[in-house]
């Protein structure tokens, strides 16, 4: 039962060594920026899937809690965020959707 309890362990600390992180997958041009505030993908891995799945859940509900706060829409907050992250990966360098582009692949 001890080894068992050692695997289980040393098996939870290596899982977030296998999951993909948001700056490498942006680093590695998997993903990038939408002006709608969320993550759009570039490369169909299925980390990336995974990885924009879970980011653009985090992301839509604190949009929704600051909508809340602020008594506005949904959109008003989506749009503002989307507008500060497509210019922040401008100046990173990492891909981003243009506001005239409605399809990835992404500007760089």
């Amino acid at each position: 039962m001890k080894m068992i309890t050692f695997l289980f362990a040393a098996l939870l600390f290596c899982v977030p060594a296998w999951a993909l992180e948001l700056d490498e997958a942006k680093d590695m041009g998997l993903v990038g920026e939408m002006p709608n505030g969320y993550l759009g993908l570039i490369a169909k891995t299925p980390e990336a899937v995974a990885l924009v799945a879970e980011i653009n859940v985090k992301r839509k509900s604190h949009y929704q809690g600051i909508a809340n706060d602020q008594n506005t829409a949904l959109e008003n907050i989506e749009k503002i965020a989307g507008e500060k992250l497509v210019k922040k990966a401008q100046a990173e360098g990492h891909y981003y959707m243009n506001v005239s582009s409605s399809v990835l692949p992404l500007s760089t």
